[in-house]
Parts: structure tokens; C-alpha cells; sequence
């Protein structure tokens, strides 16, 4: 296991410093155009995951975290059967993630109207998304390495993606809120 970041992680946390400049630039908009509270706090705890997922590449902590994982298994004799509670691990960790994005999922969108409210929503949910992967990428040890790393690619896709998309969603609702304001057909009649 390296000391030093490798060149991909480099990479990551500058991508991911891009997240977080994102998302203070919305929050700092959301404050100064007296937003709903909500999205400013929404914007500032996913600048602070992505901070923390900065310090995490640079630091190896998710390397450091996976070969801890994998020493205690060896200990504990655990290494060779891990298959089988591994898969039973994995399935328990989609099914919560996914009935917690459902539920998540179900309890926004009727309730979330909007477009600031919707960019808002769907950074969130990108956040959540992130979340998944690295713990996918934590719990994996090989029967999650041929979806995440194999020629799909779904750890960079996961990874790449929802940052790509935060910033995109960042950015539009920084745009959205500096339009001026237009009247409503009903407003103009008055």
C-alpha cells in the first residue's frame, strides 16, 4: 500500500475541489439571494462530504480502511468464506441504500417543485450516490471488483459522474437564482 496518493486519487481531489467550489458558490448565492434556508445548508453539507472525500484520497484513508478490512479478515481466518457473507453484505447494502433512495425519492418528489428546489434535490441525491460507491468500494474485496473496476467501469462512473453532475446542477442553480425575476401572465394583467 503506497504512502503517497496515486496519480488517479491526485485527480479525484482536485475533481472533487471543483465539487466543493461548486457548491460554496451555490451556497453563498442561496444566502445572498434569501433563499429557502434549506438549500444553502443543503449545498454546505455536501461541500463538506466532498472536503472530507479531499482529505480521504489524500490521505489513502479508503486504501487504509480496505487492507485493514482485509487483515482482520486474515486474522480472524475469515478471508477464504468471505464470499459468502460478503454477497449477503453487499445485497444488505443495496437493499438499504436503494430503500433509502426509494423512500427518499418518494417523499420528494411530491413535495419538491421548483427548479432551485430540484437542482438541490438532485445534488443530494448525487451526494447519496457517492456515498454508495464508496461504500461498495469498502465492502467489495472481489465480488463487487468485476461491476466497479471491470470494463464497465461503474466506480468511475459512480465517481466521476455524480461529482460531474453536482457541478453541473451547482452551476445551474447559481444561474437560475441571479435570472430577474419575470412576471407571471396574471401578474401583468393587474
Amino acid at each position: 500500500m503506497p504512502d503517497s496518493p496515486s496519480m488517479l486519487s491526485i485527480v479525484a481531489a482536485v475533481l472533487y475541489g471543483f465539487v466543493v467550489a461548486a457548491c460554496l458558490a451555490a451556497a453563498a448565492q442561496s444566502h445572498a439571494h434569501h433563499q429557502q434556508p434549506w438549500h444553502a445548508k443543503t449545498w454546505g453539507v455536501i461541500a463538506l462530504l466532498f472536503a472530507a472525500l479531499i482529505v480521504s484520497r489524500l490521505l489513502n484513508i479508503e486504501e487504509i480502511v480496505r487492507a485493514d478490512l482485509r487483515d482482520w479478515l486474515r486474522t480472524e481466518d475469515m478471508l477464504d468464506g468471505r464470499r459468502v457473507w460478503q454477497r449477503w453484505l453487499i445485497a444488505g447494502a443495496i437493499f438499504i441504500v436503494a430503500s433509502a433512495g426509494l423512500f427518499a425519492a418518494y417523499r420528494i418528489i411530491g413535495r419538491v417543485t421548483g427548479r432551485r428546489n430540484i437542482s438541490v434535490a438532485i445534488a443530494a441525491g448525487c451526494s447519496g450516490i457517492m456515498l454508495c460507491v464508496i461504500a461498495l468500494r469498502l465492502i467489495s474485496l472481489h465480488a463487487m471488483d468485476r461491476l466497479l473496476y471491470g470494463p464497465l467501469k461503474l466506480n468511475w462512473v459512480g465517481d466521476i459522474g455524480t461529482s460531474a453532475a453536482i457541478i453541473v446542477v451547482a452551476a445551474y442553480y447559481v444561474w437560475v437564482i441571479r435570472q430577474p425575476r419575470r412576471t407571471s401572465p396574471r401578474q401583468e394583467r393587474r
